[in-house]
């Protein structure tokens, strides 16, 4: 197997459940319990890439992500990903500066949904995922509609993520609310599943909350990572 190379810390909680869904994902296919993946992972400072993006220099992002992923390849990582989808609205100026071969979120969830027969799909996140191409360019290319949250729902979202889930709050009063928001949009949309576009996000939802499909972007993400370094 290929050696794995991780931008973390985005969050450390998020970072975790990678790790440990390699593993998992790695001793599988033969039950063996001491297989673990070779893992290489960049614990970056948040803060830090938070202040750049709110600058709103896309360059800037990309050299502070791209200089991490190199630092990994240099290190002898053979297949690299970021693990939040946020840095994904980068994808493509990352690709283009580092040699590292990237496994995609977004990529990998499309496949995801097209396997399953989705058709409509909700997507929550933070405002920069929700707000970026890529989810509704990507999923268009399979024939799915991505259905994307008002703009006070993105705002609550946004706040959440940041102020609350990324250091593992959960409140029953945001829990209620993201509930809500999936259901509004059951009823006013038709939707046939829900994208949980932030690696946080399974802290309030999972498969037996709503009576829709519940895509986990980071079981995903991980089943994707481990394919590609298989």
């Amino acid at each position: 197997m290929k050696t794995i190379g991780l931008v973390g810390g985005m969050t450390p909680e998020s970072t975790k459940v990678y790790y440990e869904l390699l593993i998992q994902g790695a001793r599988q296919p033969d039950g063996d319990p001491l297989r673990n993946p070779e893992i290489l992972i960049y614990s970056l400072n948040l803060t830090e890439l938070v202040q750049i993006q709110r600058t709103g220099n896309r360059e800037m992002v990309v050299e502070y992500l791209s200089g991490i992923l190199e630092r990994l390849r240099l290190a002898g990582a053979e297949v690299g990903a970021m693990t939040a989808n946020t840095p994904h609205a980068y994808l493509d100026e990352i690709r283009a500066v580092t040699a590292l071969p990237l496994v995609s979120i977004v990529s990998a969830t499309r496949d995801a949904s097209a396997d399953r027969g989705l058709e409509n799909a909700l997507l929550l996140g933070t405002r920069t995922t929700i707000e970026a191409e890529m989810y509704p360019r990507e999923f268009a290319d399979a024939g799915i509609r991505v259905v994307l949250p008002g703009d006070e729902d993105r705002e609550f979202l946004d706040q959440t993520i940041y102020n609350d889930l990324a250091v593992g709050k959960v409140k029953p009063e945001i829990r209620r609310r993201y509930h809500e928001i999936c259901t509004k949009h059951i009823d006013s949309d038709g939707i046939d599943s829900v994208i949980l576009g932030c690696t946080e996000l399974p802290l309030v939802i999972s498969d037996d909350d709503l009576p829709i499909e519940v895509l986990d972007t980071t079981v995903i993400h991980a089943a994707a990572i481990l394919a590609a370094a298989s």
